[in-house]
């Protein structure tokens, strides 16, 4: 056979085998449709963050309904994520933030101080303060029962008022506290604890205020809270 049609017949074998090919789907990766990309649902509101800590920034909050993309799963408390559109972060791998498959139900202690200090914060700007009220659809509360509400999130159980409340879990020293951790105080220096807080770490708490009208964070180790800190109680 002469090179030239030996030549031709190789190209055209070629051809034909690629037309097969292509025509059973065989010549192409296959690709994921955006709607499998982006199939995460957010069920409960949630904070991106630029890390996977409650030390990073807040990008925003992802509401519930959005859909999201998972990139991975860092660890047993984070996912890195993607939104739709296009900003990449991270946020809580808790099952309740969202139907990601991967989520865990099963967390430390620790974890669960760092899901309800990021509960607690996700309530900034949006609750307000009235002594003796526990109105969840209006947002209204005291300082016991918006404690009762958030670590009920987290699955806590905790009784309203600081009557009860001072005595639920285990004691714990000022020296000892850790986050998650329940802080009392007596603002009326009459000797009766009447306050309670959430302790974030660092010396700071996050708790429902009737002088803020709403969500405040305040030193603990300095300054007027300082003076007027009883005790602290462990519930996680």
């Amino acid at each position: 056979m002469q090179p030239g049609k030996l030549k031709r017949r190789i190209i055209t074998a070629s051809l034909c085998a690629a037309i097969s090919i292509t025509a059973f789907g065989l010549g192409q990766a296959p690709q994921a449709s955006a709607a499998a990309s982006y199939g995460t649902k957010v069920t409960t509101g949630v904070n991106l963050r630029t890390e996977p800590s409650l030390s990073g920034d807040r990008i925003q909050m992802l509401k519930q309904g959005e859909t999201i993309q998972v990139i991975s799963k860092v660890n047993a408390y984070w996912l890195k994520v993607k939104t739709q559109q296009g900003l990449t972060g991270y946020i809580s791998a808790d099952a309740e933030y969202t139907n990601y498959s991967g989520s865990t139900t099963s967390v430390s202690s620790s974890s669960k101080a760092d899901r309800v200090i990021e509960l607690a914060m996700s309530y900034r700007g949006r609750i307000s303060y009235d002594f003796g009220t526990r109105n969840q659809d209006r947002l209204i509360f005291d300082c016991s029962s918006f404690t009762q509400f958030i670590y009920g999130k987290a699955g806590v159980d905790l009784k309203w008022g600081t009557k009860d409340q001072k005595r639920q879990g285990s004691a714990v020293s000022k020296k000892n506290l850790r986050k998650g951790d329940l802080v009392f105080f007596d603002t009326n220096n009459n000797g009766s604890i009447n306050h309670v807080g959430i302790y974030m770490g660092s010396g700071k708490f996050i708790h429902n205020a009737p002088s803020a009208d709403g969500l405040a964070i305040n030193e603990i180790n300095t300054g007027w809270w300082s003076k007027h800190y009883v005790s602290a109680r462990r519930v996680l």
